[in-house]
């Protein structure tokens, strides 16, 4: 009997003949996570990814870890660390028999998943026969809300037994849809704008629009911080690109306050586009939510994302900001983002700003500004940060 980690896939499993591309994608980054516990081999069983340990250092403590470890890679839907004996019954009542003594007194549920359909005996059948040993022992069976459930899943040359799953997070192995330029703030959106872009498979940059005298300032500042938080749900090393605003605050004196703010956010746009283009990303990623802010209605999207010149993501658009929130607590930002920090974006919000700035308008003022050679100067000045 040996101890194994068991990961069930996500979407992964819908994908029919590009599965395989997917699975591979996914060991490539669960190889990653695991790189700090040991050595394992990585193998596909019946819908599960199976790491099997290689040398003295998977013992108990190291798996539980690697577990946690596991269920923060986007692509797993739940992880377990599971007893791996032969596909028979005899091996499977083997393998719950220490299970027995520490759930008497206990309610109880066994859940059967049997994907080797050749296995003689169905997975309710084995749920019976296994609950009875449970019964026998001096547990008692709540299929609603038990105190303990015992998995069982049958595989083709291997059946796993486990009584502790691990649920993980979901979405597709990053690296499997391109990748992206995030904007990056100070402020709660943009962080998790950024992880749900990951959760979908993509890999992710970073650029950070920057109100401080020099470059050098931010590498202390809780931007920095932010990126490593993100960073830790990567199978890659992200790369954070800082530049300063004021290029763009030496010519905003000329605008009209109620139109600053969409010029400035056409700026960040052509900017991220530009840099985009020198990376390979193929997109950009933006923190909006529609009409959580007055540069944020439909009119003003409409009249900002002309200057993009490809694809904007925007994967906060329907949530208000509590739901932002809830997401941002449970990655681990929030606290970082509600950190004082003076934003730019906090620096060209006007108290009466326009919610409909006609596009021809926003064109015109870029022109008055010059903006292209505002985006030139700004990236110039630009430095990138390995995270």
């Amino acid at each position: 009997m040996q101890q194994v980690l068991s990961a069930a896939c996500s979407e992964i499993s819908l994908k029919g003949r590009n599965r395989p591309h997917f699975e591979s994608l996914l060991m490539r980054n669960m190889r990653h996570a695991l790189s700090p516990f040991g050595k394992f081999e990585l193998k596909e069983r019946g819908g599960r990814i199976l790491a099997v340990g290689k040398d003295e250092s998977n013992d108990a403590g190291a798996l539980d870890d690697a577990k946690t470890a596991l269920s923060r890679v986007f692509g797993i839907d739940s992880v377990v660390v599971a007893s791996m004996v032969g596909p028979e019954m005899e091996q499977i009542e083997l393998a719950i028999s220490p299970l027995l003594q520490l759930c008497s007194g206990r309610s109880i549920r066994v859940e059967t998943k049997r994907s080797d359909k050749r296995f003689p005996i169905t997975s309710q059948e084995v749920s019976r026969l296994i609950g009875a040993k449970f019964v026998e022992a001096g547990s008692t069976v709540d299929l609603k809300h038990p105190d303990q459930t015992i998995y069982i899943d049958i595989l083709g040359d291997a059946a796993l037994i486990s009584s502790s799953k691990m649920k993980g997070l979901g979405g597709m192995p990053v690296g499997s849809s391109g990748k992206v330029l995030s904007l990056l703030s100070g402020g709660i959106d943009s962080p998790v704008a950024s992880w749900l872009m990951m959760k979908r498979g993509c890999s992710v940059d970073l650029l950070h629009v920057h109100s401080s005298p020099r470059n050098e300032d931010v590498r202390g500042s809780k931007i920095v911080r932010l990126a490593e938080r993100i960073g830790e749900y990567s199978p890659k090393r992200l790369s954070l690109t800082i530049a300063p605003y004021h290029e763009f605050y030496k010519r905003a004196m000329e605008l009209d306050h109620r139109y600053e703010v969409i010029v400035f956010r056409r700026f960040l746009l052509r900017l991220s586009s530009a840099l985009a283009k020198k990376t390979g990303a193929l997109g950009i990623v933006m923190g909006d939510s529609i009409a959580q802010v007055a540069s944020q209605t439909v009119e003003n999207i409409f009249a900002t994302d002309e200057a993009a010149g490809m694809p904007i993501f925007r994967p906060l658009v329907t949530y208000n900001k509590q739901e932002t929130i809830d997401v941002a607590r449970r990655i681990g930002t929030y606290d970082m983002s509600v950190e004082p920090y003076k934003d730019c974006c906090s620096l060209v919000a006007s108290r009466s700003p326009s919610t409909n700035v006609p596009l021809d308008k926003a064109r015109e003022l870029e022109r008055k500004i010059g903006i292209e050679e505002i985006v030139e100067k700004t990236l110039e000045q630009a430095e990138t940060i390995d995270i």
